[in-house]
């Protein structure tokens, strides 16, 4: 089988498998409700007609594939099973369900489909559908990809971080079907190292047509942004003789340039930055949500709180409250609020320095309130008031804010958005000391770009099941 059509054969495996789950899920729920025990405990009280069921089950099968489809669910390379894929099942099934009700509205025979199997088609199928990408996950990822099977071999060109991070992130997901096998180094580029990021360097870019016939490469990703534009097509020409696919990640213009959208004019295309899906009534659904969940948690962990001041003021002699300058919405100052953790005059020295995993600054309960993240539920206020979100980029102080501005492209971008408790690059483990300032940044601004109100339950979700804090 050719390597070129191995991501084909993968797509086309995943659909035969949904629509074999589909039918299956449709014949489940038929078999529930009229040949077990559970129509003793609801009896069918008129006849049915096995006919009508048989009648619909190809056009419902092709409806809910349409539907599925119509999701993204069938892109090339997309992943086989994540929080996003099983949001976007759901949604098909749903669109799927309002498809067949208008479909047997129409056609006049909605009367004579049991309510009961309506209501249980499509919470059978979604689950059918689900233990299929379950199944598909574990085989494309240990059975197969892990052995090379079904990937395409792909050559990294350039020796930069972004060019190692990319090898790092292919060689975790070997799910999406591309298999990283060496290094290719650039004209002005001068790393003599035997291997990048434990890629093997094959040569440089003038040998390309070679190494990619040598290797048996079917794509090749450019992981460098300074090449000048005739050697990049220059490139692309080498590329495109051997038969291999080309693509290019941004790198030195990653932060300026990513979230561009396009906007033609008369036929002149006009490239500006995407804005933050965060307005309108999507913005009144979020503070909605922070409304209610902030309220529900802040009474059911009042006697927490009262606990904590408490031992504060006994153990430590202190106000168990700490108020700091924070910087948010708009480039807004508010008073943040948290349970006091580190003595008096702790900065008076040292002035503002950034908290570490063992600050000696801390009070033995003051550590204990950090490693749990208890200092941070009097936050919950600032929710209230309008002040912060529950998800959203962490809230800088000013004094750094001033000297970041300056430094690093699109730093205040991240204000578009209400500050948060907890958010994407906290759960993605950069907090604290762990991660640069950039790379905060790189997921601050995805999330603002990206935003959505299943992000936002993905976020909180793994924040308090799945991530050590929030930073």
């Amino acid at each position: 089988m050719s390597r070129k059509r191995l991501p084909v054969w993968r797509t086309v495996l995943i659909i035969a498998t949904d629509v074999v789950a589909i039918a299956f899920g449709m014949y489940f729920a038929y078999a529930i409700r009229f040949h077990s025990a559970f129509t003793d405990w609801v009896p069918i009280h008129v006849g049915y007609d096995s006919e009508i069921y048989r009648g619909m089950f190809l056009p419902a099968c092709l409806i809910w594939f349409i539907a599925l489809r119509l999701n993204n669910l069938y892109r090339r390379r997309s992943r086989v099973l994540d929080f996003g894929v099983v949001r976007r099942i759901l949604i098909g099934c749903c669109w799927a369900m309002l498809m067949l009700i208008a479909w047997t509205y129409v056609r006049r025979t909605s009367n004579d489909f049991s309510r009961i199997y309506t209501g249980l088609m499509p919470m059978i199928v979604f689950l059918a559908i689900l233990m299929n990408r379950v199944v598909l996950h574990h085989v494309f990822q240990w059975m197969m990809l892990k052995r090379g099977i079904g990937q395409v071999r792909t050559l990294i060109l350039g020796s930069s971080p972004i060019a190692g991070r990319l090898i790092s992130i292919l060689q975790m997901h070997p799910e999406r079907g591309i298999l990283p096998v060496g290094v290719v180094l650039g004209r002005s580029e001068h790393d003599r190292s035997d291997s990048i990021s434990g890629l093997p360097v094959l040569g440089v870019a003038d040998d390309l047509e070679d190494i990619i016939r040598e290797h048996r490469v079917g794509e090749v990703i450019v992981a460098r942004a300074d090449l000048e534009r005739s050697y990049m097509i220059d490139l692309l020409v080498r590329c495109e003789r051997a038969m291999a696919a080309f693509r290019i990640v941004p790198e030195t213009a990653e932060l300026v340039l990513s979230g561009m959208t396009v906007e033609t004019i008369d036929g002149i295309p006009l490239l500006g930055l995407r804005e933050t899906p965060l307005q309108g009534w999507n913005a009144a659904l979020k503070r909605l949500l922070d409304i209610c969940i902030a309220s529900c948690v802040l009474l059911l962990s009042t006697p927490v709180m009262v606990l904590i001041c408490i031992l504060v003021i006994l153990k430590d002699r202190m106000d168990p409250f700490y108020i700091q300058e924070r910087m948010g919405i708009d480039g807004r100052v508010f008073d943040i609020l948290k349970f006091r953790t580190m003595r008096p005059g702790a900065e008076e020295n040292s002035g503002p320095v950034f908290a570490t995993d063992h600050d000696s600054r801390c009070t033995g309960l003051g550590s204990f309130l950090r490693r749990t993240h208890l200092d941070e539920i009097p936050q919950l206020i600032n929710v209230l008031k309008g002040e912060m979100s529950l998800v959203g980029p962490r809230p800088e102080r000013p004094y750094f804010i001033d000297k970041f501005r300056n430094d690093i492209p699109r730093y205040m971008a991240r204000h578009h958005v209400r500050s948060g408790i907890t958010g994407w690059a906290q759960i993605n483990g950069l907090c604290g000391l762990h991660g640069s300032i950039d790379e905060r940044l790189k997921f601050d601004l995805y999330y603002i770009e990206n935003w959505s109100l299943w992000l936002d339950l993905k976020i909180l979700f793994l924040t308090v099941f799945d991530q050590p804090g929030y930073g």
